[in-house]
């Protein structure tokens, strides 16, 4: 399981590397940056979690970290919203074409 952990947490800084450059474009885009990040904290949480867990033979690391992730998480989610709001209230922004594919 920590190998599986441990690739996802690779995969994750590689996209976000690739999504960093682009994290200023639009919403969109900080948006699918932001899911990274997050993604790599959970990731990197769970294997903290799981080794804390390993050594003490406790379950409250794991809960700990689930909190701590379900926080980062809700506080991006809030951010994303008001930078949406922020985005769309004005009207002198230029709103990116949509394409139907």
């Amino acid at each position: 399981m920590a190998i599986v952990g441990v690739i996802a947490l690779a995969a994750n800084v590689v996209c976000l590397v690739l999504l960093t450059r682009h994290r200023g474009d639009d919403v969109n885009m900080r948006s699918s940056w932001i899911c990274s990040r997050n993604d790599l904290f959970a990731n990197a949480g769970v294997l903290i979690a799981a080794a804390a867990v390993a050594m003490t033979g406790s379950l409250w690391p794991d809960v700990a970290v689930g909190v701590v992730i379900a926080g980062v998480f809700l506080n991006s989610a809030f951010g994303v919203l008001r930078d949406a709001r922020a985005h769309f209230a004005d009207p002198t922004t230029p709103r990116p074409n949509r394409v139907m594919r």
